[in-house]
């Protein structure tokens, strides 16, 4: 799927604009790979369980949808799903930041830093 170009630049600012207050908040490298390993795994967990909670209320829309018992709990469950969406993107956009976090804790261990 393409994506527009200003698509493109929020999502490359969203994720700089993490990495910077990561950064400031933390410092801009990790003490080992460990580290941001250990980090990034506990992004993508929470990445991973807002796409879990989307794709089930996805499941739940399709449900009334085939049923045609749309009113109500479709509306709830659309709400739910930009909700999950929401927090998803927040979350890699989070997983960004630690790669970005994690390859200048990489480059600065080449340069012995």
């Amino acid at each position: 799927m393409s994506f527009a170009p200003e698509t493109e630049k929020l999502v490359a600012d969203l994720i700089q604009a993490e990495y910077k207050n990561a950064c400031k908040k933390f410092g801009e490298k990790y003490h080992s790979q460990h580290e941001g390993y250990a980090v990034l795994l506990e992004e993508v967990e929470e990445a991973e369980s807002n796409i879990s909670s989307l794709k089930e209320n996805v499941s739940t829309l399709w449900k009334y949808i085939k049923r045609n018992d749309w009113e109500v709990i479709t509306l709830k469950s659309i709400e739910n799903s930009l909700y999950y969406t929401n927090n998803a993107i927040k979350e890699l956009a989070q997983v960004g930041a630690v790669l970005m976090k994690m390859q200048n804790t990489i480059v600065g261990e080449m340069k012995n830093e």
